[in-house]
């Protein structure tokens, strides 16, 4: 209760969209659930039992998004999909599918670039988030492509302009400032909604593989700082956190006995399937513009300096700096859990692991900035204190030693965050209305 009343008085919330959604499956059950769940959520929901009545429909009317079974007949939705993509590409595209269909569900996000696709059975909150998000990018999309031809336009109209119209040229000057100005945060907006996709994703992927301590959370802390030491720009950073994140993405198929098989005790035949799922994170990924970069980041963090990696054996400087920088933050992280080796180790051993296998495994430079981090970490830990404080005892400026959860798997605030007297005395209403004690751990 706590968590839905933050997330509704949050400055940040925007108002739920509606839209017109196309179903296509050939079962009349699912076509009943989903149009049940659809019209509950406030959408206009249109089903349809087959692919060529799905054509028929978008030929003569307006949808916003269409949602597709992958198995059916005469056309299955990889087909269909493809077909949407190609005469209507403005037009959302999901796939319902089972984890049997994968290598039908990769050709449907090469060939029909749907935006998400979802598994049988799925989950009613997750469908109405993923339709949300879904709605919200296509929004976004459309507002700037408006305004890509408003500036088109206006640039066409300045150019018709004579040199003794001063003032006329002073005032289309002006609105085309403000159009860009519009299309910069048109721009920024867009982005955000990549980055609190990502989250939502890493979160996903967390609950999937059953951790309860966000490896994606600490890889991608990880990644951060070396980045930084080596002094990469800000979009090798961002690209380099994206895949930090949802690295893991291609596994979400996989069967938890796999999953919780560490990689050196795994047989052969269980490590052929294991390696696949760089090549499926990459796969996932690539029809996503913004993280095209962090998908083949993805497809490479496995690979090793001296060509023994996978999937495609690359060595040296074949390897990206972002593929390298993940592969050495993620063993670590793998070797102090035992996911590795199937024996968890301690922090200097794993350091003395790292630097034994530099040429051969990593690469030198990358270890010797991950060594920096490491070494300046410990030195904040040793002159650093926490403090355990309640809510009435925060102050404006101090530092989070801890990541913030209203509840298992809820983040409400990460560690290392600047707490504001606007976000204290809102989480100070909130806990009032709430049986829940909450202690925060302060960094001194």
């Amino acid at each position: 209760m706590l968590a839905q009343q933050l997330e509704e008085e949050s400055p940040e919330s925007e108002e739920s969209l509606s839209g017109v959604i196309l179903c296509v499956d050939d079962e009349s059950q699912i076509l009943s659930s989903l149009k049940r769940l659809f019209r509950r959520a406030g959408h206009t929901a249109i089903t349809l039992g087959s692919a060529a009545e799905g054509l028929e429909y978008l030929a003569e009317n307006t949808v916003d998004l269409v949602v597709s079974d992958m198995r059916m007949p005469e056309m299955d939705g990889n087909r269909f999909l493809t077909e949407v993509a190609n005469q209507w590409p403005g037009v959302v595209r999901m796939l319902l599918t089972g984890y049997s269909d994968m290598e039908s569900t990769v050709g449907a996000i090469n060939n029909g670039h749907i935006y998400r696709y979802i598994a049988k059975p799925w989950d009613d909150s997750d469908l109405l988030l993923s339709v949300q998000r879904a709605l919200e990018g296509k929004r976004l999309k459309d507002d700037h492509e408006r305004l890509n031809r408003l500036t088109i336009e206006q640039n066409k109209q300045l150019q018709e302009l004579n040199g003794s119209l001063e003032e006329k040229v002073a005032r289309r000057t002006q609105a085309l400032q403000e159009t860009a100005t519009e299309l910069e945060a048109s721009h920024a907006r867009i982005q955000a909604a990549y980055t609190d996709s990502v989250a939502v994703f890493a979160r996903i992927i967390g609950m999937r593989e059953g951790e309860s301590s966000a490896h994606g959370d600490r890889i991608a802390e990880l990644c951060e700082l070396v980045a930084k030491e080596m002094e990469l720009d800000e979009e090798q950073r961002r690209d380099i956190g994206y895949a930090a994140q949802l690295h893991d993405i291609g596994k979400m198929a996989m069967s938890d006995t796999l999953l919780q098989t560490p990689f050196e005790t795994q047989t052969e035949e269980q490590k052929e399937v294991y390696k696949q799922h760089s090549t499926n994170g990459q796969a996932i990924l690539m029809s996503l513009g913004p993280l095209q970069n962090a998908a083949n980041i993805i497809r490479s963090h496995h690979e090793r300096v001296d060509g023994t990696g996978y999937p495609d054996k690359l060595k040296g400087d074949e390897i990206s700096i972002g593929a390298k920088i993940l592969n050495v933050a993620n063993e670590f992280d793998d070797l102090l859990s035992g996911a590795l080796l199937g024996t968890a180790m301690d922090q200097p051993s794993a350091i003395q692991f790292l630097t034994s296998n530099v040429g051969r495994r990593f690469d030198a430079a990358v270890v010797k900035a991950f060594i920096s981090v490491y070494e300046n970490r410990l030195q904040v830990d040793e002159v650093s204190k926490v403090l355990i404080l309640s809510v009435e005892d925060l102050l404006p400026g101090m530092m989070l030693a801890e990541d913030v959860y209203l509840r298992e798997n809820v983040l409400m605030l990460r560690s290392g965050q600047e707490l504001t007297e606007n976000f204290i005395e809102k989480f100070k209403s909130l806990c009032q209305e709430s049986e829940e004690a909450f202690l925060i751990k302060i960094r001194t």
